[in-house]
């Protein structure tokens, strides 16, 4: 909120890019997470630590009381662990390095597996534009290092001061789909965001 309204300090308006990260927990690579780890300077011995509780876990499902065989997996993080939380957030915390090196001006924010990125403009075309510059960026470092985004949840909106979100009339490109900005407000942890950061 304090930079979207020194954005409008500065007759800009401000945007915003919802993206959710699909099956967080359970798409965690074992070697994308040791080399993050190893770039951070996490010590040896906790990322020993971390690839030993990644080994050897097995997978059974269970289907109208039915249980199937155990099988061998070698990606995910335990649910239920208290490091799980932990051990996602260091994976996905090189996205934040590799967009706001790539996009100028740019910030991003998380939690947990909800990413969104910001950007202000002279107008909504040029917010537009640098929220698919984020977008385009986020999708080459997710390819590169096992991660997938719920298309279906990406949501965009854009604050003004004075003017209507309603008259917005740029998308944000996210790959192969177009996003349009909210009209009214954006439902984000719990919290209605509307165009004017009302927060009634």
């Amino acid at each position: 909120m304090n930079r979207t309204q020194k954005a409008w300090n500065e007759k800009k308006v401000a945007g915003t890019l919802f993206m959710d990260v699909k099956s967080a927990f359970n798409n965690v690579s074992k070697i994308h997470l040791e080399k993050r780890m190893e770039a951070l300077g996490i010590e040896a011995d906790l990322i020993r630590w971390t690839m030993s509780l990644m080994t050897d876990q097995n997978l059974r499902i269970e289907l109208d009381g039915e249980t199937g065989e155990a099988l061998a997996v070698d990606t995910g993080v335990l649910q239920g662990s208290p490091a799980a939380p932990i051990l996602f957030i260091v994976y996905l915390s090189g996205i934040f390095d590799e967009v706001e090196r790539k996009v100028a001006g740019f910030s991003g924010l998380s939690f947990v597996d909800d990413i969104r990125w910001w950007a202000d403009g002279k107008d909504d075309e040029v917010g537009a534009a640098k929220l698919s510059e984020a977008a385009t960026a986020s999708m080459v470092w997710a390819a590169q290092n096992g991660v997938a985004f719920d298309h279906g949840k990406t949501e965009a909106a854009i604050f003004w001061r004075k003017r209507k979100a309603a008259e917005a009339k740029a998308t944000v490109k996210v790959g192969g789909n177009e996003v349009p900005f909210n009209k009214e407000a954006t439902w984000w942890l719990r919290v209605w965001l509307y165009s004017q950061l009302t927060l009634k």
